[in-house]
């Protein structure tokens, strides 16, 4: 019939999707779907192999990493962190296609992402450890035997004591010019026979204690000098005899010098640094240097051989502050940036990364006891760490501008000193942690303060340097009339 007719072409021109067609179809999409979920997952993957992956944080090294790859060094209006950044995406991009790759090669061939020892490294770590764990040992059990014969309410009540006599009677007994240009730093020989100041003008100057008599002026650097450090074993007064290392010194220039103080000229030169070195300290054990520079690097030098046994990397930031353990195992260094870690020198980990200074961190220094650790900074605070809870345990606002140094007691490790460029040096008694003495005198602010390391005639002496040229002793002897007799406050 017509109807029939009608809708008879009209049903032929509809086309139904087969089976196979709804198959292929959906499987295209499933395709598409998982390539886009492999991709994003490849991506993350890579994002957090990025975060993961080792990257140089000097940008000397950052360049030659980059031609290493035949990759441009600079670019345009490119900074340091952009530089860091692209080297970390090329890197990634080149693990990723050579990761089967490379599980099949030697490891010989291998491309490392850290730098491998020298054989005088592990031969330095073998002695450190051989030397710092009797050492441990020796100090916990003087430790046991002090708790087991003193009470702690009566060792508080001494150091109490000890510390009100200090507060009552700690004045300036000299003072005097150190240097046409600013003053640095300032230490105590071993023996407490001498004192070192350090200046702009790269002087270095020994002063007779408790007199502050010059005694022995050199010229250490053609530029700023910023650091010296006593040799641990170095003991008298000018004039000295033998060529052996008394004195490391470290300048602006990159280089840091080793003295004997029988010449002019230095024992030693101990070059590596690419910029400005901040602080030299000597191991305890003595044949070692660590230095901390604006390279973002601190180093570890064989004082015997003169040579660089370690470039540690680790800090984003020029590294500044440096210190030892008494046992002779761990290190300390800060940066600029605020962090302070914790070095294992027998194994060359980094054991124990300290946050908690909103600025750049200036000086670091460990108890004697070996347990606590102390940070001075920019954010006008002293943190104290407890290095077994690996936590801190105070935070000290004890001045209204950056810290420049902290530093313990030798010996019992009853005080503590903060030097400031608010003009003062400030001690504290590390039983309570509050502040026992404020010493003003300097007109500029204070660079560096130290303790003597043993007590004259019973007093108690303290070394400070400042930007106002001078240099302070204070004691407890004061200019007191007649003389105070000390030990009595001591037992």
């Amino acid at each position: 019939d017509a109807f029939t007719n009608a809708a008879g072409p009209k049903s032929d021109n509809i086309k139904m999707p087969g089976l196979e067609s709804v198959v292929d179809q959906a499987t295209e999409d499933m395709n598409r779907a998982r390539q886009q979920h492999e991709d994003a997952v490849r991506a993350f993957e890579q994002k957090a192999a990025q975060r993961q992956m080792a990257v140089p944080t000097g940008d000397a090294q950052v360049k030659a990493k980059l031609r290493e790859f035949g990759e441009p060094a600079c670019i345009f209006g490119e900074g340091p962190y952009e530089r860091r950044d692209r080297l970390r995406t090329i890197m990634a991009g080149r693990s990723t296609e050579s990761q089967h790759t490379k599980r099949q090669e030697v490891a010989g061939d291998e491309d490392l992402f850290y730098t491998e020892g020298l054989e005088e490294l592990l031969e330095a770590r073998v002695k450190i450890a051989e030397w710092s764990i009797p050492r441990a040992n020796q100090r916990l059990i003087k430790e046991r035997k002090a708790r087991a014969a003193e009470d702690p309410l009566e060792y508080e009540e001494r150091i109490d004591r000890f510390c009100t006599f200090l507060q009552k009677s700690m004045v300036a007994e000299v003072s005097q010019v150190g240097d046409e240009r600013p003053l640095t730093q300032g230490k105590f020989s071993p023996d407490a026979q001498l004192y070192c100041t350090s200046s702009w003008s790269g002087f270095i100057k020994l002063w007779k204690v408790p007199s502050c008599e010059p005694t022995l002026t050199i010229r250490g650097h053609e530029d700023r000098c910023h650091s010296i450090a006593w040799h641990p074993t170095c003991k008298g007064a000018p004039p000295f005899e033998g060529k052996t290392v008394r004195l490391a010194s470290a300048s602006a220039d990159s280089r840091v010098n080793l003295w004997c103080l029988t010449e002019s000229q230095p024992l030693a030169v101990l070059e590596g640094h690419e910029d400005r070195v901040n602080r030299v300290v000597f191991h305890p054990m003595g044949e070692h240097v660590l230095t901390t520079s604006h390279d973002m690097s601190w180093r570890l030098w064989d004082i015997e051989t003169s040579s660089e046994l370690l470039l540690q990397e680790g800090h984003s930031r020029p590294t500044y502050g440096a210190a030892v353990h008494p046992d002779g195992s761990l290190a300390a260094t800060s940066d600029l940036g605020g962090v302070v870690r914790v070095w294992d020198l027998r194994s060359g980990k980094s054991i124990m990364p300290l946050a908690g200074h909103g600025k750049q961190v200036l000086s670091v220094d460990f108890h004697p006891r070996g347990s606590l650790l102390a940070t001075a900074a920019d954010d006008h605070s002293v943190r104290i760490w407890d290095m077994r809870k690996r936590r801190c345990l105070h935070n000290l606002l004890g001045h209204n501008k950056l810290i420049s140094e902290v530093s313990f007691e030798r010996g019992e490790g009853r005080l503590m000193l903060t030097a400031s460029y608010d003009g003062t040096v400030k001690i504290w008694s590390t039983t309570d942690w509050r502040c026992v003495k404020v010493l003003i005198g300097h007109e500029g602010r204070v660079m560096g303060a130290d303790h003597i390391p043993s007590s004259i005639n019973g007093h108690h002496y303290i070394g400070s340097v400042a930007f106002d040229r001078t240099l302070k002793f204070w004691s407890t002897q004061g200019k007191a009339e007649p003389p105070v007799d000390a030990t009595s406050f001591m037992e």
